[in-house]
């Protein structure tokens, strides 16, 4: 009788040092922290770090970690409550398993991001763009001379719209480099006065005009980024993107509109209306180049799987052959990330 209880003992002892070398693997979640998985399954950062090593320098979103249960064989069942104990333990083991596994959201693997599983990111953008130009025909001001001529020119910004997708991989959690392809609308809008004053001199020299001219580019832009995030929360990030983009006009037109007055004497005078069109390749635009060229700098905030973002466009290319023209833009998107 003596010898069955020492061997139910034994037996007992045995079983419990098994189930207290029993591992619980977790896979990281975003947001978590070693400390807040080490306080979920009630151990300490030295012991999750113990049985994990090389993951206190390498800590991401979806690491796989082995969790050890605390240990409970330190204290010997008497042995009357052996065989209920290992009869409850086994029951306990089985009903825990089927709730991590069913209830646990943090230990289902089935639940991860997309990011997570293959590093990739599609997102679709929509916006405003707000087009200008700048250079030496592009420069606010008015220059008066000595005799009075004088003109005036004031530059506004074409408020089109873009569209467009792109796929960003991701290296690590936070760093990324992505491409895509945006349809663009670009151009800008000058308005211009000329005048020659109160000099007077003779065959009709003596004039006002005004002007007002709106460019309208359609556009492919093909940008290239590498990019960078920084996590406020859980739901909510920063990013920042910098890179060259490439671009080619597919159409545009620049349509000017105004009145030239000219005054013959002191006493009267003659009004041209005026009311043109021109098309790429054709008359000013006939230099015009449809490939170009820039640098692009987007930073944004996304909130779960909505973006908005602010990118500002640089062209690198003169816009029209021999003349230092450049191309401009500021675009003001929202997205949604897949």
């Amino acid at each position: 009788m003596i010898r069955k209880l020492l061997l139910i003992v034994v037996f007992g002892t045995l079983s419990a040092i098994a189930m207290a070398q029993t591992i619980t693997t977790h896979v990281v979640q975003r947001g978590e922290t070693a400390e807040s998985i080490a306080t979920l399954y009630s151990i300490t950062t030295e012991q999750l770090f113990k049985a994990n090593p090389g993951a206190e320098d390498l800590f991401y979103v979806g690491l796989k970690l082995n969790i050890p249960e605390k240990k409970v064989a330190q204290k010997q069942p008497t042995a009357t409550t052996v065989v209920s104990i290992q009869t409850d333990s086994a029951s306990n083991t089985s009903k825990n398993a089927v709730v991590q596994s069913s209830n646990n959201p943090m230990l289902q693997s089935t639940k991860t991001s997309k990011r997570e599983k293959s590093n990739l990111n599609i997102k679709a953008i929509a916006g405003v763009t707000f087009g200008t130009w700048v250079g030496k025909d592009f420069k606010d001001g008015k220059v008066t001379d000595e005799n009075g001529y004088s003109t005036e020119t004031k530059n506004k910004a074409n408020y089109q719209f873009h569209i467009g997708a792109i796929t960003d991989y991701y290296f690590t959690k936070n760093l990324y480099t992505g491409l895509g392809i945006v349809f663009n609308k670009t151009g800008y809008k000058q308005s211009a006065f000329a005048t020659s004053g109160q000099y007077w001199v003779d065959e009709g020299s003596n004039y006002d005009m005004s002007e007002n001219v709106t460019m309208s580019v359609s556009k492919l832009d093909i940008p290239i980024h590498i990019g960078g995030t920084y996590n406020i929360s859980q739901d909510s990030r920063l990013f920042i993107e910098v890179g060259p983009y490439l671009s080619f006009a597919l159409n545009g037109s620049k349509k000017r509109k105004g009145e030239h007055t000219y005054y013959e004497d002191g006493h009267s005078s003659s009004t041209e209306h005026i009311s043109e069109k021109e098309k790429l390749d054709e008359g000013s635009l006939k230099d015009y180049n449809k490939f170009g060229y820039g640098l692009s700098v987007t930073a944004g905030i996304s909130f779960k799987h909505f973006i908005l973002q602010c990118t500002y466009q640089r062209e690198l290319n003169k816009t029209i052959k021999k003349k230092k023209e450049y191309e401009q833009n500021i675009l003001l998107s929202l997205g949604y990330e897949f």
